[in-house]
């Protein structure tokens, strides 16, 4: 049986803009890209058949990768190791790692709702769209098949 970790994932951009040209395909090429550089080729076959993005929202910059068991630590290593994408300067967080898709949904929807509310105070979003898009962001969350 093969066996899955889910990964919550927080992308702090620097300069603070929302990049909606950022969408789960390009993520996922940006993580198989880290992989090959940082562990070879070896450790790109081991990892990228296994490696899959289940939720990305630009706008909070949260994400869920899913990964096999054995190869999640080196998934984890290149996305803490990960600077630059596009030219613009990221740092990315694990904030969840779970066995269960339902964990790490719960996870993600504790931590949208965070996000919402740090972007209200911060003013990137006002009061209303922060509500449709914690909303929409709920949703999308609670609709993730394994």
């Amino acid at each position: 049986r093969f066996k899955n970790r889910y990964l919550l994932t927080e992308w702090r951009w620097h300069d603070g803009r929302v990049d909606e040209s950022l969408t789960d395909s390009v993520i996922l090429g940006i993580l198989r890209q880290c992989v090959a550089v940082n562990f070879g080729d070896i450790g790109a076959g081991a990892a990228l058949s296994s490696v899959a993005v289940k939720y990305w929202n630009p706008a909070t910059g949260l994400g869920v990768v899913r990964c096999g068991r054995d190869v999640h630590r080196e998934v984890w290593c290149c996305m803490t190791l990960l600077r630059d994408v596009k030219g613009r300067s990221v740092t990315v967080r694990v904030l969840h790692n779970g066995g269960t898709l339902r964990s790490s949904q719960a996870a993600a929807l504790r931590h949208s709702k965070e996000a919402y509310e740090r972007l209200e105070k911060n003013g990137a979003v006002r009061g209303d769209a922060a509500k449709k898009g914690s909303s929409a962001a709920a949703r999308a969350i609670d609709s993730l098949q394994p």
